[in-house]
């Protein structure tokens, strides 16, 4: 298997994106740091899929909370193979909508969380045979869409955060991922009950691939990233959003162009 005695940290990994993304480390071997704040669905997930899976509470907001954990993971296992920087928090508003509280708490998960983490796990990862860190943006990142302020600001800024690593963090290799509309809970929790449907319904008609990304999708990518396969790919945004970042699909929503 791809990740056999290797050891990967995952940040968001209670759910969604992170929680499809540990699941595909472990069958390919790995053993996976799963990092998140809610402790219920930790424990969970770590039900679901034994001892590989590793459930860790952190707030990664916290520089010391962020110490601490790259403290236990060097203790635990004294390596570290890949970084996934998954975490994720959004409030969905215009520049005019936008609060400095709600702005804070989104800069602090999307950009100072993983940009702490990287430095952190900097030594451990350089250590590693093939350390990479794949973070995970967004095809927002580079499209106008209502509402997505600051999400979509985050998000371009771990791009540039990635690119910028390639060359201030060397050596290890840094890759993003940028994903379109993906099915998972959170999906409903921003769009509401209704738009979610119309969203499943109504994007796949005007995208390239025809239908919603999976959890699966950006798991597949994260692996391939983080593999023995990819030691030559470094600097790389990966758009795994079915062409979506060439249509803005999610005008049909939001009316943004």
């Amino acid at each position: 298997m791809k990740f056999d005695n290797r050891v990967a940290l995952i940040t968001g990994a209670a759910s969604g994106i992170g929680l499809g993304t540990a699941r595909r480390f472990i069958e390919e071997g790995a053993t996976v740091v799963a990092v998140d704040v809610n402790q219920d669905k930790l424990d969970a997930a770590a039900a679901e899929l034994g001892e590989k899976y590793v459930p860790k509470i952190c707030d990664i907001t916290k520089v010391d909370n962020i110490k601490a954990l790259i403290g236990e993971v060097g203790v635990e296992f004294g390596r570290l193979d890949t970084l996934v920087n998954n975490a994720a928090w959004a409030e969905f508003k215009n520049p005019e909508e936008v609060e400095e509280e709600g702005y804070d708490a989104q800069m602090d998960v999307l950009i100072k969380g993983p940009l702490f983490l990287v430095k952190h796990a900097a030594p451990m990862l350089r250590d590693a045979p093939n350390g990479s860190v794949v973070n995970i943006a967004s095809a927002a990142a580079v499209m106008a869409i209502d509402k997505y302020c600051p999400y979509g600001i985050g998000k371009a800024a771990i791009l540039k955060f990635t690119e910028d690593s390639v060359i201030t963090v060397p050596g290890i290799r840094h890759n993003v991922i940028l994903p379109g509309l993906i099915d998972t809970p959170i999906l409903p929790a921003i769009y509401g009950e209704e738009a979610t449907g119309q969203l499943k319904t109504e994007v796949p008609k005007v995208m390239p691939c025809a239908r919603v990304g999976q959890p699966e999708d950006i798991a597949n990518a994260v692996c391939f990233l983080a593999s023995d396969e990819a030691t030559y790919v470094n600097g790389c945004p990966m758009f795994v959003d079915g062409g979506m970042h060439l249509v803005n699909a999610f005008s049909l929503i939001s009316g943004s162009q």
